[in-house]
This record gives structure tokens, sequence and C-alpha cells, in this order.
């Protein structure tokens, strides 16, 4: 088969490519023929379905909203729950929400103690603490245990949870923030301590993207 030169080449590729080009209808077009085939409703129709993404993410948001406010509920005589690691929770309200996932925004409001003295407050900073869960390192004052307690809650829901030392921060302890600018020595988790959480999951959520 004889080779084709580089010169016939170009040429074929500059006569196609003067071409009249057939231009794609647009958006405006197409509801244009819509309302004209249609009425106004057909035209008002199809911009619908354009944006039926954007309205469908927040519709979406707002039913996960009304969600959780109609599945959430106080609860008093709950019993406590103790699970194979030792971690123990008792619930003080039950979520209506969604229940963490791997990899999705979490965001958490809790005080927690230590041994019985309170080392951390994001309700009285108010600055809960968000996070994507199952993350590593740990955020703040979060721990192995508080996220093994986590798993089980829905957004809306408040758990008073007990972490044993090994599931907390074990034997070094640790030191969250500054305490030259807290008084009580806030921040500080000395070695093997009991914790005690009482935590509010406030939402569950798709990270952006």
């Amino acid at each position: 088969m004889p080779t084709e030169r580089a010169s016939d080449i170009i040429a074929a590729a500059t006569a196609k490519s003067n071409r009249p080009k057939r231009k794609a209808e647009s958006t405006d077009a197409v509801a244009t023929f819509m309302t004209r085939r249609f009425g106004i409703a057909g035209g008002l129709a199809w911009l619908g379905f354009l944006t039926i993404g954007t309205l469908g993410e927040q519709i979406k948001t707002r039913l996960e909203v009304a969600s959780e406010l109609s599945g959430t509920k106080d609860v008093s005589d709950a019993p406590e729950v103790v699970l194979p690691s030792g971690v123990r929770y008792k619930d003080l309200r039950v979520g209506g929400g969604s229940a963490p996932i791997k990899g999705y925004l979490t965001v958490l409001d809790y005080t927690a103690t230590a041994d019985g003295v309170e080392f951390e407050s994001t309700r009285k900073r108010g600055k809960p603490i968000v996070y994507l869960y199952g993350g590593r390192p740990f955020t703040g004052g979060n721990c192995p245990g508080l996220e093994e307690a986590l798993s089980s809650m829905k957004a809306g829901g408040r758990r008073l949870v007990t972490i044993p030392p090994e599931l907390g921060f074990g034997e070094r302890g640790a030191v969250l923030r500054p305490t030259e600018h807290v008084p009580d020595k806030q921040g500080i988790v000395p070695p093997n301590a009991t914790l005690v959480y009482d935590v509010d999951l406030l939402r569950v959520s798709i990270p952006p993207s």
C-alpha cells in the first residue's frame, strides 16, 4: 500500500476543518423550541429540568433536617450499654438523622472530663468539632473510644460515654492546648485517665468534593 505524503494529509485535514460546522443547540435554543411548541409551560418545564440537581440537593438537606427533628426524642430511662471493648454509654437523646459513615463530615459538641476533671468543652467555646469520621489522626479531644461510641449514634442524638484509658489517651495522657491560656488545667489529660464525654452528634454529611 503506497504511503500517503505529508502534504496530502495536511491538505485533507485543512479541507475538513474548513467545512461548515453544525452548531450544537444551546439550552436557550431548546427552551425557545419548547416554548414555541408547548407554550410557556413547556419552556418553564425545561428550565426546571436543568435546575433539578441543585433543587434536589436543597430539598434533600431540608428533608434530612426534618427527619432528624421528627425522629429525635429525649430518653430518661435508657439502660447503660457496655461494649466488648469496655466502652460504656447511655443515651440521653436518640437522634433521627444519619449515622456516621467513614469519610463523612461529622459535627460534635461535647463536654469531656478525665478522672472527673473537665479538660475540654466545645459547648463553652461555642465551637463544635468538625472532622472526617474514621480519619486519622484524631483532632481535638477525640479518641478511639469516642469514635466507637459514635458508630451507633444518629445525628440529633446525645450520649453519655465512659471510655477506659486504653481507648482514650492511654499511659501518655495528652495536652490538647496551651494551659497558660486556659484556667483550671483544662486541656490536660493525665496518664491512665478514665474519660467521660457528654456528646451531641449534631450532623453527618457528605464532604465537599
